[in-house]
């Protein structure tokens, strides 16, 4: 877990625990996504990981929906009406027609648009919240679980695909914008110190996300959350530059 507020915080699961599985009806729209694409493919039944890979979303994200423990966000909604066809609209509300073409006068009949090829997919390691002590380089986690798996060509529009990197939030000295057990991706081949911006640093082999400030008197990482603590001087030489961060995820 990275730290983001001080070495003591501990992290927490990304779930949300706010929906069962049987009363969830983002879970019901999810299963029903995955029954209607495997009758398109003419298949008895599709598994969870490949109708993932179809989408090109870790097989986690839809066992999660499934299970109800998360909702389906409005970016995962976009990816399937753009994949598949099923109306994003209809994924996060429930309402209106299920598939994009069955509100047109053109077609007949509506038919499941699925991809011909799948997309190509990168894999992005998670890091530990410390470095290694001889290298002062990043650790990634051994564990399989512990990556996640991005389009290819999503991350190229976010930077340097091969290079990005996942850490976890712990804290919540960054609340609003980095919550306590949140996900977030930065680019380890932006290192240039940037004013204002989120930034991996590592101090005493230790890895922190703050927001960086350069001003006259030096470098400051600060804190979103004024209340936790405020603006932290650090020393140009005692501070390890590793990347920007581009992107988050957590929980609603």
């Amino acid at each position: 877990m990275v730290r983001s507020d001080t070495p003591q915080d501990d992290a927490v699961s990304i779930q949300n625990k706010r929906y069962s599985g049987k009363s969830s009806p983002y879970a019901q729209r999810m299963k029903r996504v995955r029954e209607m694409a495997a009758e398109a493919k003419g298949m008895a039944r599709l598994s969870q990981a490949r109708f993932a890979k179809m989408v090109g979303v870790h097989p986690s994200v839809i066992s999660h929906i499934e299970a109800g423990t998360t909702r389906i966000q409005p970016e995962m909604a976009a990816i399937i009406d753009r994949e598949i066809g099923i109306r994003q609209a209809w994924l996060l509300t429930g309402e209106g027609p299920i598939r994009r073409e069955e509100g047109s006068a053109f077609l007949e009949k509506p038919s499941l648009r699925l991809p011909l090829e799948p997309p190509e997919l990168t894999r992005v390691k998670m890091v530990r919240p410390v470095l290694d002590s001889a290298t002062g380089s990043l650790i990634e986690e051994e564990q399989g679980e512990d990556s996640f798996i991005f389009r290819t060509e999503w991350l190229a529009r976010k930077g340097c695909a091969p290079c990005m990197r996942i850490a976890r939030i712990s804290g919540d000295s960054m609340s609003p914008t980095l919550a306590d057990g949140d996900f977030v991706l930065f680019d380890t081949s932006r290192k240039e110190p940037l004013d204002g911006k989120i930034m991996a640093v590592a101090i005493d082999d230790l890895l922190y996300i703050k927001r960086l400030r350069l001003s006259p008197d030096g470098f400051f990482l600060v804190s979103d959350n004024g209340a936790v603590c405020g603006p932290w001087r650090i020393h140009r030489d005692s501070a390890k530059f590793l990347g920007l961060v581009v992107w988050r995820c957590g929980a609603l």
